[in-house]
């Protein structure tokens, strides 16, 4: 059974909001491409709708929203601009590996209200000291750093438990981190994914998150807040990619919506509306068969993750996610290079979504053939170490 948000009023907000935030954004959208960032009018409105406040523990005064909600909230942005749907999704998300912190650390860092951003990547090198750790490293593609004031990096480190190394995230405070602007691609340009580095930082103990912990466990061991938390007890990485396929599904349904007013209102060389064309209505027809597929594939989704009780395997999570995106970027595609040479003026909305939509398609959590493979393993009972 899916779970739904309990105050109606609350849903309603938010999805206005996520229209604001979205239309916003388009309306920046060539500010946005040019200068490799949303712009603070942006973050601005992130911030008052406090939708960037959405993943913080009830306990600390704040709605409990579940994954339907925080879903559709995305997808309505990436109606709009799939940059901005990319960054209010991780500023509100990257709240949950502050819940896997002490109490007293969570309560620093969701008490300072500042923006989070993290880089799971993990290249960081640690050498332990008394008390924690000393930090090195250069992490790239870390979007919304330029306004966020904490960070979370990825490290490996070696533990008396265990033989192999294990995946840890620290949490450091932007200030100690050196920015290097060089953010500058085919797609999601708004998105400022900086490179940044670390340089012989100390991080004390009580700010690393092992995240092969929480992946077996499902939550902290030492559990310090209330057990129905969004992300405890719920796989832990296919809850926390939630929204890359729903900002894609959110773009697939804009640009379904373009190709046909554009079909709608194109006359051909010979006079006739592009609309009476069959070759197009043929057009029209598959992309919408294409995108009430991805619609599905979304709602079942979220539906697992609402009542995952540990009877899903990570891959299932992964093979729906990236094909999702797959059929995104086909649509995308489609639409493009149907509906003709208009499509491709700089900034139009089918221009910019396919360049956006290729590029999640090209995030590690997206890649297509790593996920259809991780599913065909587990089919045939072979390990497939998919974290979903």
């Amino acid at each position: 059974m899916q779970t739904q948000i309990a105050n109606k009023e609350i849903y309603s907000q938010l999805i206005k909001s996520a229209e604001y935030i979205g239309q916003l954004a388009e309306q920046e959208v060539l500010i946005a491409e040019q200068n490799c960032t949303i712009s603070k009018n942006v973050v601005n409105a992130i911030i008052e709708a406090g939708i960037n406040r959405l993943i913080i523990p009830k306990e600390y005064g704040y709605p409990q929203i579940d994954f339907p909600t925080f879903s559709d909230l995305i997808k309505k942005i990436g109606y709009y601009n799939l940059s901005a749907a990319w960054v209010t999704y991780f500023y509100a998300l990257h709240n949950a590996w502050v819940a896997l912190l002490p109490k007293h650390r969570m309560d620093e860092i969701y008490a300072h209200g500042g923006l989070l951003t993290d880089i799971f990547a993990p290249v960081g090198r640690l050498e332990e000291t008394e008390g924690g750790v000393i930090l090195n490293g250069k992490w790239n593609f870390v979007s919304g750093i330029k306004y966020s004031d904490w960070v979370a990096v990825g490290a490996l480190r070696f533990t008396p438990d265990s033989d192999m190394p294990l995946h840890f995230l620290l949490a450091l405070k932007v200030e100690d981190v050196e920015i290097v602007e060089d953010w500058d691609s085919l797609g999601l340009r708004g998105s400022g994914s900086h490179t940044i580095i670390v340089k012989d930082l100390f991080v004390p103990s009580d700010m690393l998150i092992d995240l092969s912990e929480v992946t077996v466990n499902r939550k902290p061991k030492n559990l310090e807040i209330s057990e129905d938390y969004l992300y405890f007890n719920k796989p832990y990485f296919p809850a926390f990619f939630i929204g890359f396929p729903s900002m894609a599904v959110g773009a697939a349904e804009r640009i379904v919506d373009e190709f046909v007013q554009r079909a709608k209102n194109r006359i051909r060389f010979d006079g006739t509306n592009e609309g009476q064309s069959p070759s197009s209505q043929r057009v029209a027809g598959e992309l919408k068969m294409k995108l009430k597929a991805v619609q599905s594939l979304l709602h079942d989704y979220v539906e697992m993750l609402a009542e995952d009780a540990g009877q899903y395997d990570n891959a299932e999570y992964n093979m729906i996610r990236v094909h999702i995106i797959k059929e995104c970027v086909e649509i995308a595609v489609r639409a493009t290079s149907s509906i003709g040479a208009s499509g491709l003026k700089r900034g139009s909305v089918l221009e910019v979504m396919t360049r956006d939509l290729i590029t999640i398609s090209t995030h590690i959590t997206s890649l297509y053939e790593d996920g259809i493979s991780n599913f065909g393993k587990f089919m045939f009972d072979v390990p497939n170490n998919s974290r979903g």
